[in-house]
């Protein structure tokens, strides 16, 4: 009987050895890779195109005369919505970043004033109706901007241009006039920006420009001795936001 009892002991001690070596190991749980995050930078390098939209105010300072004398100084305010598109190319080397970028933009700003001339000065009761709009107007500016991480903040200036239309309409008593003067005008302008990635190739921007273009003259005739000449100075501020597209 113990033969019997130690041999069936034996049996199941070499069974339960044979049969633990047969289960699956219990192995390690693997590290989860996280892939890491997409940068947004990629560099300011390389070509880019994009649409932007804002507003302008400006102004136009007039110095009225007639047949010499400065009878009035009047300034004409005038503000409207401004959209266009831009396109540029930038060159970056560290953190510094430098470019050329051009744009386009259809414009509402426009203003107008009443000027009524002083008699004692004129000789004759002069009033003056002036209407200036700018339709359109561009730039082409120069870029120079720091970069840090995904922002990069910038200065620029260059050469602008704008189509300005001045209608005038001047009356001394009996005698009127109407006047209009359409051009395009060549100026400067100076302002700065800050831009920053939202995807690859993405971006935003908001952007301050000042613009001036100079002195622009006109002669409204009505009378020998009654000439409304208008001396007037065009500057302009315009602010906007902007999406890029780098290629």
């Amino acid at each position: 009987m113990r033969a019997l009892l130690l041999a069936a002991g034996l049996l199941l001690m070499t069974w339960g050895t044979a049969a633990s070596a047969d289960l699956p190991r219990l192995s390690r749980p693997s590290a989860v890779r996280v892939p890491a995050a997409t940068s947004l930078y990629m560099g300011w390098s390389g070509f880019y195109f994009g649409v932007n939209a804002g507003g302008g105010i400006g102004n136009s300072k007039s110095d009225f005369s007639v047949g010499g004398p400065l009878f009035a100084s009047v300034n004409n305010a005038f503000s409207g919505a401004v959209g266009g598109g831009q396109a540029g190319f930038n060159w970056q080397s560290g953190l510094t970043v430098i470019g050329l970028e051009t744009d386009l933009q259809a414009s509402g700003i426009r203003g107008s004033l009443n000027t009524p001339c002083i008699p004692g000065i004129c000789g004759l009761p002069l009033t003056a109706t002036y209407n200036d709009k700018v339709p359109w107007f561009g730039t082409v500016r120069g870029r120079l901007g720091a970069a840090a991480s995904s922002w990069l903040m910038y200065v620029t200036g260059g050469y602008a241009y704008a189509r300005i239309e001045t209608d005038a309409l001047a009356a001394a008593g009996m005698a009127a006039a109407a006047f209009s003067l359409h051009d395009t005008k060549s100026g400067w302008t100076a302002g700065g920006g800050i831009e920053v990635a939202l995807a690859p190739g993405w971006s935003a921007k908001l952007e301050y420009l000042y613009l001036d273009f100079g002195h622009r003259g006109s002669t409204l005739v009505l009378l020998p001795a009654a000439a409304i000449v208008d001396d007037a100075h065009f500057t302009m501020n315009v602010v906007r936001v902007g999406v890029n597209y780098r290629l």
